[in-house]
C-alpha cells in the first residue's frame, strides 16, 4: 500500500515537463497585466519600543505564574497599534538571562539601564500577589530617558479566573501606553545647546587656554587616548577661544590665561551578553594662570556601553568632558573671561 504513493507522484513528476510546453503553446507571447491586489498593504509598526520584562507572582501557589503573565502579555501586545513590542527572545539572548534578573523586583535603576541596552525607550516589569481574599495584577511603565513611571493595576477575587484578569491587565496596559506613554520619553530631537552658546560668545575677546587632564582606563595595558581633551579642545576651539597644547613647556610663552585642570578615569563596571558597560568620572577646574585662583570647579559620573571596553570607556569620560564643557562656556558667558 505504500507504494502507491510513491508511483502517483513518479507519473506526475513525468507528465509536468509535457504539460509546461503544452501551456507555453497556447499561452499568447505577451501575459495580460495582472489585476492589482486589492488587499491593503501591511502597514509597518510604528511608535515607541517597548520591553516586556519577567513579573514576579506569589498567588495560588503556582510557581510558573509569572512567566504565564509575561507569556499571555506578550502574545496580546504585540499585534497592539501605537508602539512596537521588542522580540522577548531576542532581548533576552543580548542581555544574558543567566547573568541578569528581570523579575518585577527590578530596582528603578537597574531597568532603565537595561532598557538602554535593549534599545527599548518603555520597560513594562510587574507581579501579581494576594490580599486578604482578592487578587492584585500591578505593571509599572518605566521611561528609560526620564525615569518617569506610570503603571495600571486590575482586581480580582481569589475564585476569579486568572486569565481573564491577564487579558484585563493586557487591555488597560496598551491603552495607558498609548496614553501616558509620550510624557514618559525624552524629546526625540533634544536642542543642542552649543550653537546658542557659541552665539552668546561671538565678537567677545577670548584668552588662551591650556588644557592639563590626566586620562586613564582602569586596566588597560596603555594609556587611553585623551577623550576628554578632545572633546573640551574642539567645544572650545569652535566657541573662539585659543586652545594651547599640554605640551606647552612654559605656558606663559603662549599667553595663557586660564588652565583647564582635571583627571578623568574609566573602568568596566559590568558584563551584559555581548555589551560592556563602562563607569566614567570627569573632575575639572579653570584656573586663572597668574594667580591660581581656581574660577571654575565641577564634576560628574556618567556610564556607556558598547561592545568594546575600551570604546564604552572613552564614551564615557567624552559625555562627561561634554557636560561639564557646557557649564565651562556658562560661566565664561556670565563672566568676563577677558579680564
Amino acid at each position: 500500500m505504500k507504494t502507491l504513493p510513491c508511483l502517483v507522484l513518479i507519473c506526475i513528476a513525468g507528465l509536468l515537463p509535457a504539460i509546461a510546453d503544452a501551456q507555453a503553446d497556447t499561452q499568447p507571447a505577451t501575459a495580460p497585466a495582472q489585476t492589482p491586489s486589492t488587499e491593503p498593504a501591511m502597514e509597518p509598526a510604528t511608535g515607541p519600543t517597548v520591553a516586556l520584562l519577567d513579573f514576579t507572582a506569589d498567588v495560588g501557589g503556582n510557581a510558573d505564574l509569572g512567566k504565564q503573565i509575561v507569556d499571555t502579555l506578550t502574545a496580546t501586545l504585540s499585534d497592539q497599534p501605537g508602539f512596537v513590542l521588542l522580540d522577548r527572545t531576542s532581548m533576552l539572548h543580548t542581555l544574558g538571562e543567566n547573568e541578569l534578573n528581570l523579575t518585577g523586583l527590578i530596582d528603578a535603576d537597574k531597568a532603565i539601564h537595561v532598557g538602554k541596552l535593549v534599545g527599548a525607550k518603555l520597560l513594562i516589569t510587574g507581579k501579581a500577589f494576594a490580599l486578604d481574599k482578592s487578587v492584585f495584577i500591578t505593571a509599572k511603565i518605566i521611561g528609560t530617558e526620564t525615569s518617569l513611571v506610570d503603571g495600571v493595576v486590575v482586581k480580582g477575587k481569589e475564585t476569579d479566573d486568572m486569565g481573564d484578569l491577564v487579558m484585563k491587565l493586557s487591555d488597560k496596559l496598551a491603552d495607558r501606553i498609548r496614553t501616558a506613554g509620550p510624557r514618559l520619553i525624552a524629546s526625540a530631537d533634544p536642542i543642542d545647546p552649543l550653537p546658542e552658546l557659541k552665539k552668546k560668545l561671538a565678537g567677545r575677546k577670548l584668552p588662551a587656554i591650556q588644557l592639563q587632564i590626566d586620562e586613564q582606563h582602569v586596566g588597560a595595558v596603555r594609556a587611553i587616548d585623551p577623550p576628554i581633551e578632545t572633546e573640551l579642545r574642539s567645544m572650545l576651539s569652535d566657541c573662539g577661544f585659543t586652545v594651547i597644547d599640554s605640551d606647552e613647556v612654559n605656558p606663559s610663552k603662549a599667553h595663557v590665561k586660564m588652565i583647564i585642570k582635571g583627571e578623568g578615569l574609566s573602568e568596566f563596571a559590568a558584563r551584559i551578553g555581548s555589551l560592556n558597560c563602562c563607569n566614567g568620572r570627569v573632575e575639572l577646574s579653570v584656573v586663572d594662570y597668574k594667580s591660581g585662583k581656581i574660577l571654575f570647579a565641577d564634576r560628574i559620573t556618567t556610564r556607556a556601553v558598547d561592545l568594546s571596553e575600551q570604546i564604552a570607556g572613552k564614551t564615557a569620560l567624552q559625555k562627561g568632558a561634554h557636560a561639564l564643557g557646557l557649564r565651562i562656556l556658562h560661566y565664561f558667558i556670565d563672566t568676563d573671561p577677558a579680564k
